[in-house]
């Protein structure tokens, strides 16, 4: 059965997802402020059914008319909110929003289903798609299991029946909080790991810190609210401990952190690795690489979050604002070796 997309605001991530979507036969609008495809990022994704016809400049968007299309968010966790700012118009016609970006509002610290549930009341359906892939996996064709993430089983059963093919793949999971929450400390975790793997033996460490990862993510997600929930959180919110190992075993979850922390393909990873180096300073490692998500989260939680705890967030923390000859230690008192 053929269904209507709109991708919004497509970087990478939103132009692979769109390109799988095109070559399964459903109609797809992709929405960018750039409506050229000439990136070299763009160009090494390989996309094969993409083409400029399928673009439309994301500046028009409060003047389209929505007819029963799927809104994917495809933007990058910096321009979210911006995205919901600026397209307040479209936004408040919509019942329902699907979303590849995950992550923390930086202004306010919430996760950005709390945003969207709090700005607009006439979204009663929020979707997250998590899992362990990188872009050009799904425009190669290869196995991909990730997760969606929702409070509505009619919205998970369309997307998991829309998208299934012999090599991708989504399970559905109530619990959008742990995997919001995943999204962003596997980043702070993938960090952690790049410095490690620089100091000690390759992967020596990896395993424990990504099973510290999991505990933290369970932390804050067991947290109290600060604002109000849609109907239905607080439900899942009773009877997450006894489902917590099906919650942690999902690609969302576990199989995301995996992936980010032991794959050099992590800009996190990568900055993890250059900040190692006792030569170079945060901002140079930065400026190296661009956008580093585990290093704004890690700044955004310790600002707003009750709940930083001493866990990856915290050592993080401490590392990033410690002299250059002191990573290294910090690291081996975590780690206690």
């Amino acid at each position: 059965m053929t269904t209507k997309f709109r991708v919004l605001g497509a970087g990478v991530w939103g132009l692979a997802f769109s390109d799988y979507l095109l070559n399964l036969g459903h109609t797809v609008e992709i929405f960018r402020r750039d409506t050229s495809l000439e990136d070299k990022s763009i160009q090494q994704l390989g996309l094969k059914n993409v083409s400029s016809n399928h673009i439309i400049a994301l500046e028009t968007l409060n003047d389209h008319k929505n007819n029963d299309e799927i809104n994917i968010i495809a933007v990058n966790s910096k321009g979210f909110s911006d995205l919901l700012n600026n397209y307040e118009s479209y936004f408040s016609r919509l019942t329902e929003v699907v979303s590849l970006t995950k992550g923390i509002d930086h202004q306010t610290g919430w996760l950005f289903s709390d945003l969207v549930f709090d700005r607009f009341a006439n979204i009663q359906k929020y979707g997250l798609i998590s899992g362990p892939s990188f872009a050009k996996d799904l425009c190669d064709g290869k196995r991909i299991i990730v997760s969606i993430a929702s409070l509505d089983d009619g919205l998970c059963k369309a997307m998991s029946e829309a998208t299934r093919s012999s090599f991708f793949q989504m399970t559905p999971t109530k619990y959008i909080r742990h995997i919001e929450i995943a999204g962003i400390i596997k980043n702070i975790a993938a960090i952690i790991c790049g410095m490690v793997d620089e100091y000690f033996d390759k992967g020596i460490h990896t395993n424990k810190i990504i099973k510290k990862a999991c505990e933290e993510t369970w932390q804050l997600a067991e947290g109290p609210f600060d604002h109000s929930q849609p109907n239905g959180y607080q439900d899942i919110a009773d009877n997450m401990n006894h489902d917590k190992d099906i919650i942690i075993s999902s690609p969302g979850y576990i199989g995301d952190m995996i992936l980010t922390c032991k794959q050099n393909q992590s800009r996190n990873y990568q900055f993890g690795k250059l900040i190692a180096d006792q030569k170079i300073s945060i901002e140079d490692a930065k400026n190296s690489i661009g956008t580093i998500e585990g290093y704004e989260c890690c700044h955004t939680l310790m600002k707003h979050s009750k709940q930083s705890g001493d866990g990856l967030t915290m050592l993080l923390y401490e590392i990033l604002k410690s002299k250059l000859t002191e990573r290294e230690g910090l690291l081996k008192e975590f780690l206690q070796i």
